[in-house]
């Protein structure tokens, strides 16, 4: 039988922890150390306590401590009432008789101490209990051997002159050393001719002898014929040491005062061990509360304790936190309640509790469910934890909610599949604006050669030459804007200063015929700034598109005017607006505008292209378009460059 403590599955005290408890307890067999539940049931068992009332710990855990005391006892309740008086009182301490397992008797020095958790409720006592048979003999032995040879002085002094562990000697009725054993001397350091005749308060602390508490001991001997203490006592050479002491009052046949016994005992090792499982008990509660509050303090993961069946024993905030369940609601649920139905029909958590068990250690992915039913996606890792005896105790559970990663990683694989569709486009789109280009070369080299075969006869067909023409050259502008695009994602031109006065004049002479077959007066209005580090060939591009676009949307019952102006937000951000007084675009169109081959009116020519290679143009620079439109009204297009590009 291991002499590790025992701990009832029914009782918890807190800074319980089986393995410091076991080393701190494990080589005490002189007194027997264990605790009780609030309702006077053994929850531990040390060694000690087997070696003293012989019971093995799997005899005695929860049963009820009365079991050590006598019939008589039992009959008028005292072990309640001691557990009563320890914890109205703080502490109870009684000497009696007790039963071991065989039916024997031992007489038992016992202290009773109450056990509170951190709220200051009663959780339980803890019981120290010492075999003192066989001083409990000596003194009765003392007794029957002093009323046997009282009238023998020389055999009396023969008796206590031998006792050693024991200082025994006689105070005479004003309380001057009247006797002195060799107990005494070992003890107290004194030789007889030292201390005899001299009062006992020599042996109080200053403050004692201030007090009058030796004067006081006496009284209360007088008064009732025996007084018991402990407490520092102090030798010749002035070191302390902690004294129980039984001052006897003793009479004649006449009932006259004539003295009284003192006996006197060193416990200062029982003092010290009392003191060392104090401090041990202090330092536990302090490491119970940092490592509660360390568990408390975590947010990020659900971090909780299960029994050996999967029932859930504790819970912090960051569990509260991700599963949404507090405390009170969940501790003693199966850990089954976080899982889908599908999982539990299957056996999963238990599956994942047994491979823990074979494994060391599990750690799994998937989805768990939260107190409102909602999933999220759980990284788990589930670890078993044993005794010293390799006994399972049960089982940590760390669980960290994963949901937005997995999200993130879903939607990196979903834009990882939209750019090689993208890819896919754009090479499509470069193979299809090169291989169209010779087709429609040999088209117009075709209708050229036709115009000439013609001769005379070509006024009859001149309409349909230049409708043919015509087309030819959309065909052409639509191949080249096709090729813009496939080079957008592949321009590695350096930024310059780019001047924008002269690229606004640039582009209206690039749209010259435009302009003027439209009547369109182009406006430049105020501009903030003048100038923009940025690909010159893009920012001509985004103007060219932005005006054309304006253009071809115009109003045909009014002036078409295309204004063109810049501004400095307060962020910094540059804002070139391109502004017209057109047909507008619907509220349900303004986001669908810049896809490719979209068109806001489907009867106004265009290819769909223009607004598309803008917006490309500024998500490869990470810059932004804006659109603010209303039908029959006009529109304003905003272009937004970051402020590290502008100059």
């Amino acid at each position: 039988m291991s002499s590790a403590v025992q701990v009832s599955s029914n009782v918890s005290f807190p800074g319980t922890s089986e393995d410091r408890y076991r080393l701190l307890i494990e080589n005490i067999t002189d007194y027997a150390i264990f605790l009780l539940d609030a309702t006077g049931h053994v929850a531990t068992w040390n060694a000690g306590a087997q070696r003293i009332k012989q019971y093995e710990a799997v005899e005695i855990i929860g049963r009820h401590f009365s079991t050590f005391y006598t019939t008589a006892d039992k009959d008028r309740d005292y072990p309640a009432f001691e557990l009563k008086e320890a914890q109205a009182k703080g502490r109870y301490e009684d000497e009696g008789w007790r039963v071991r397992k065989d039916g024997t008797v031992f007489w038992a020095n016992v202290i009773i101490s109450p056990v509170y958790n951190q709220e200051r409720a009663l959780i339980g006592f803890s019981k120290i209990t010492r075999d003192l048979s066989e001083r409990k003999r000596a003194e009765d032995n003392l007794f029957k051997a002093y009323e046997e040879l009282k009238d023998s002085e020389e055999k009396y002094r023969l008796l206590i002159g031998g006792v050693t562990d024991y200082a025994i000697f006689m105070l005479d009725p004003a309380g001057h050393v009247a006797t002195w054993n060799e107990g005494a001397k070992r003890i107290k350091g004194y030789e007889p001719h030292e201390i005899i005749g001299k009062y006992f308060s020599k042996f109080y602390s200053r403050d004692a002898v201030l007090q009058g508490y030796p004067d006081y001991v006496l009284k209360q001997a007088r008064a009732v014929g025996r007084y018991e203490d402990e407490g520092w006592r102090y030798r010749k050479d002035g070191s302390a040491f902690w004294a129980n002491v039984v001052i006897t009052a003793i009479y004649n046949p006449k009932k006259e005062l004539i003295g009284f016994s003192k006996i006197t005992r060193d416990l200062t090792d029982k003092k010290q061990l009392e003191e060392k499982l104090f401090r041990i008990n202090e330092e536990l509660k302090e490491s119970e509360e940092k490592y509660r509050l360390l568990i408390n303090s975590v947010q990020d993961y659900a971090i909780l304790m299960l029994n050996p069946e999967g029932l859930i024993t504790s819970w912090n905030v960051g569990a509260e936190r991700i599963n949404g369940y507090q405390a009170n609601e969940i501790i003693g649920k199966h850990i089954s309640v976080f899982y889908p139905r599908e999982a539990i029909e299957n056996g999963y958590p238990q599956f994942e509790l047994a491979q823990a068990i074979e494994n060391g250690r599990f750690e799994d992915e998937g989805w768990r469910l939260r107190k409102d039913g909602t999933a999220f996606w759980a990284n788990v890792i589930l670890t078993p934890v044993y005794n010293t005896d390799k006994r399972l105790l049960g089982f940590a559970k760390i669980t960290r909610d994963l949901t937005e990663r997995r999200r993130n990683e879903e939607l990196m694989r979903k834009n990882l599949e939209l750019v090689r569709i993208n890819n896919d486009l754009d090479n499509f789109v470069y193979t299809a604006s090169h291989d169209l280009k010779a087709p429609i070369d040999n088209l117009e080299g075709l209708l050229m050669a036709l115009q000439e075969d013609l001769g005379s006869d070509i006024n009859k067909h001149q309409e349909i030459l230049s409708l043919m023409d015509s087309s030819i050259i959309s065909l052409k502008h639509v191949i080249t804007d096709l090729g813009d695009i496939t080079q957008v994602q592949q321009d590695k031109e350096k930024a310059e200063k780019v001047n924008i006065p002269r690229l606004i004049n640039e582009v209206k002479e690039s749209l010259r015929d435009l302009i003027l077959t439209h009547q369109v007066q182009i406006i430049v209005e105020t501009l903030e700034f003048e100038s923009l580090v940025y690909s010159r060939k893009n920012i001509r591009s985004i103007l060219y598109n932005l005006v054309s676009n304006a253009i071809k949307y115009a109003d045909p019952k009014r002036q078409p005017q295309v204004s063109i102006s810049s501004i400095i937000l307060p962020d910094n951000t540059y804002q070139l607006s391109v502004s017209d007084n057109g047909l507008g675009i619907a509220p349900n169109q303004t986001d669908k505008i810049f896809a490719l081959f979209k068109r806001a009116h489907s009867h106004v020519e265009g290819s769909g292209i223009g607004l598309y290679l803008v917006k490309k143009i500024l998500d490869n620079s990470g810059d932004r378009i804006v659109v603010e439109s209303e039908l029959n009204q006009g529109s304003t297009f905003k272009v937004l460059f970051s402020p590290k590009l502008s100059f």
